[in-house]
Formats: C-alpha cells, structure tokens, sequence
C-alpha cells in the first residue's frame, strides 16, 4: 500500500472511530427519567399522561433570567453533596426550566423519592424540596441546542397544533433538556411541554 493510500486510511480510520466514540456516548447517556403514558401522538408532538414527583427546584426573579447557568449550579451542588448529610443523590433526566408569574424555576426530578422528607436538606436555601402534579403533558421533541431561536420555532408548531386541535393549556411554557452537554448536537434530545386541562 501506498504512504498517499495508506494516509486516506488512515483518516478514514479515524472517522469512524470519532462517529463510533460519538454514537456511544448518546446511547451511553441514559439517565433515569419520570414515567408517563402516551396517550396520543402526531409525529413529533405527544400528549401524555404524568403522575406526581418530587423534585428540588431553584428560582430567580424574571430580570435575572441570564443566570440560568447559576441556577444549574445551584442544584448540582444539592445532588452532588451539598446536603446535611453530605450525600450524593443520582443526576435525573430531563432538567426542566418553566416561568411563573415573577420568576423563572429550574426543576431536577428526585426519582428515587416518593416525599420531600426521604431527602436530605440543601446547604442552599436557594432551593425547594416540593412535589409537582405534571398531570396530561403536550410535548413536542427536537434536536440540536434549544436555542432561543429553536425554541420559538418549536413553540409556534406546538401552539397551531394547539389551536388547531381546541386544545387548553393550564400552564406556560416548560422547557426540558435531556442530554449531558458533551452531548453532540444530532444526538440531542429537547422537548417544549405545556400542562393541559
């Protein structure tokens, strides 16, 4: 074999092995997520069914929604130890953001509870220990990064596909991110849920 073919090999060879390391890491990303039942489902929008979970929330008033990274942080370092018992508690899918009325909540699912007492207490007082009622889900499911630019996309989808539908939302939007970030972008998994009557 040629030093020209046996470069073009060579490169080849690599390729493959950076697309099979990037394959098993999406497949390898599998953390524990909530249970629900698909009721109905059009393409890449599910309507489902929830139950109740426990989850450990943080909050930050609406004119500081550029800290969505801090809110991220804050819970991490509930799950990762900053406890009164200094344990750490199993990561969980999907982290979802939601606004409310003045502020804007991130939520991590606490899936192997079944009541705020059966966790530790948070070092942080930025956080709550709450249950929350999902009840019947709208989602719609895309990949990539959930850009601002994506998620108004997805969202105006999902809201004619409300309308058309007669459909009543009972809460806002909710944004729920599945994947690690070293996740690459083909092998991202988002989802834009509304609450519904």
């Amino acid at each position: 074999m040629s030093k020209k073919m046996k470069k073009k090999y060579s490169i080849y060879l690599n390729l493959i092995i950076c697309l099979s390391i990037f394959v098993s890491m999406a497949v390898s990303d599998s953390y524990k997520e909530p249970n629900f039942t698909v009721i109905s489902k059009y393409d890449n929008i599910e309507i489902r069914q929830y139950d109740k979970y426990v989850i450990a929330k943080t909050s930050i008033p609406k004119k500081n929604s550029s800290l969505d990274d801090n809110m991220f942080s804050v819970l991490a370092g509930y799950i990762f130890g900053g406890n009164n018992q200094g344990k750490s508690i199993p990561m969980t899918t999907p982290v979802i953001t939601k606004e409310s009325d003045s502020s804007y909540d991130m939520i991590f699912f606490m899936l192997d509870s079944n009541t705020p007492n059966d966790l530790p207490r948070p070092n942080s007082s930025k956080i709550n220990l709450e249950t929350f009622s999902m009840g019947k889900i709208i989602s719609i499911r895309f990949g990539m990064w959930a850009t601002k630019e994506r998620v108004l996309k997805y969202k105006t989808i999902l809201d004619q596909f409300i309308k058309d539908n007669n459909i009543t939302i009972s809460s806002n939007l909710m944004i729920a991110q599945y994947n690690s970030p070293w996740i690459m972008p083909p092998f991202r998994r988002n989802e834009l849920m509304y609450q519904i009557d």
